[in-house]
């Protein structure tokens, strides 16, 4: 019976080929837009978690918060200041702390020139060797600064790959003097590139020794912009993050701990908020992508209402001569899964096709899962629509079948 049921199917599949393709593309956009949306959404967040993972996810950051009200006394406002004495407080409660190390960071707008050429960097960071070890970057070119450099306040600068290639070109940069804010220094090495581009372009970075960027460009005693404290690992974060409220509490003499001057970012929590929003994310990725799929179902649907209006005369042949209403019923749902899964073979084929096509940003992962969920979807939704008309071809009383102009 299934044989004889499946030949019929095929038989009237390929004798509407332009009706039956028209049929299956709308599944075939569904399986591809479910298995390509998911991979992008999967993509990204993979690229996300990757930039993340490559600041370090034991990292905590310190930042001023704004302006604060009065302080205990309650007679007079505050300034707001990260200091060198912050960074050696929280160096002091060291491992027992969960800190590894709080390397202080000065930030301040600079703008380069060489030769003519002029180009305003998005981050400068006047900070101390401890800086490369904590954000996990390198230099690959050259070299960087040494403990001697440092003491003697050397006017070197370490340059992040967009910066090298915004002011120098193709040009070798490695021992040009570049002019920061008018003052003369020395490019000594180029950092590693880090990927990325746009307003988060994490090679877009120059790197000054501390006391150097403390002598020619922010002023001594100048406010931190941030500190960076490395937790001792990872399994550590929460104590550093927990020693470094209680220390910088203690050190601006704040007994309200909501009435800090100070946030701490925490890179692990980040990347937890990003994977949940990721997650989000792709299940409305998905749950668009199903739309597809249900205007596929419908299409299908549509169709088999048609094919059973066209062979109403063949179904009371049948019915006449003995067939069962389970012959008719199966007759008709082999049919609509023979569409169903043909067109989500195909849509399989396309999506994970599309999906090997990258970007600069990230590159689209598919997973076995999502072709498993696409397919098998389509799978059900040709079951369901295609359903109701075979239950209705099932229905059909012979004579009124026979009687079918």
């Amino acid at each position: 019976m299934i044989r004889d049921s499946a030949r019929i199917a095929v038989r009237a599949i390929l004798g509407n080929r332009l009706r039956s393709a028209l049929t299956m593309l709308g599944l075939i956009i569904g399986v591809s837009s479910v298995i390509i949306l998911l991979a992008v959404g999967r993509g990204a967040q993979g690229a996300i978690a990757g930039e993340l993972e490559d600041l370090g996810t034991n990292v905590l950051t310190v930042l001023r918060r704004g302006e604060v009200g009065p302080n205990q006394t309650g007679t007079q406002s505050r300034d707001i200041e990260l200091s060198l004495d912050d960074v050696q407080a929280l160096q002091d409660r060291g491992a027992g702390g969960g800190i590894l190390r709080a390397v202080p960071v000065l930030n301040t707008g600079v703008t380069l020139t060489w030769r003519g050429a002029t180009y305003a960097p998005s981050s400068f960071a006047g900070t101390t060797l401890d800086y490369l070890a904590a954000q996990n970057v390198r230099v690959d070119a050259g070299r960087a600064w040494d403990a001697e450099d440092e003491r003697r306040r050397e006017r070197v600068v370490i340059l992040g790959r967009t910066v090298s290639r915004e002011l120098f070109g193709s040009e070798n940069p490695l021992g040009q003097r570049i002019s920061v804010n008018g003052r003369r220094f020395e490019v000594i090495g180029l950092l590693k590139a880090q990927g990325g581009g746009g307003p988060f372009d994490e090679d877009d970075v120059i790197l000054v020794p501390f006391g150097a960027a403390e002598s020619n460009l922010t002023g001594t005693g100048a406010e931190l912009g941030q500190i960076l404290v490395q937790a001792t690992s990872q399994e550590t974060t929460t104590l550093a993050e927990t020693t470094t409220r209680e220390t910088l509490l203690a050190e601006h003499d704040i007994e309200d701990p909501g009435e800090a001057d100070f946030q701490i970012f925490n890179q692990a929590q980040i990347r937890a908020v990003a994977d949940t929003t990721f997650g989000l994310l792709r299940l409305l990725l998905g749950a668009v992508a199903g739309i597809s799929l249900l205007v596929g179902g419908i299409g299908v649907m549509n169709i088999m209402l048609v094919t059973v209006s066209e062979r109403t005369r063949e179904i009371g042949i049948r019915k006449a001569i003995g067939a069962q209403r389970i012959h008719i019923v199966g007759q008709f749902l082999l049919e609509a899964l023979m569409l169903s899964s043909l067109g989500g073979l195909i849509g399989v084929a396309v999506g994970v096709g599309v999906a090997q096509i990258g970007t600069e940003a990230f590159q689209p992962v598919v997973t076995w899962t999502s072709v498993l969920v696409a397919f098998g979807v389509s799978m059900l939704v040709g079951l369901f629509f295609g359903s109701y008309p075979a239950n209705r071809a099932a229905s059909m009383r012979p004579i009124d079948a026979l009687r079918f102009e």
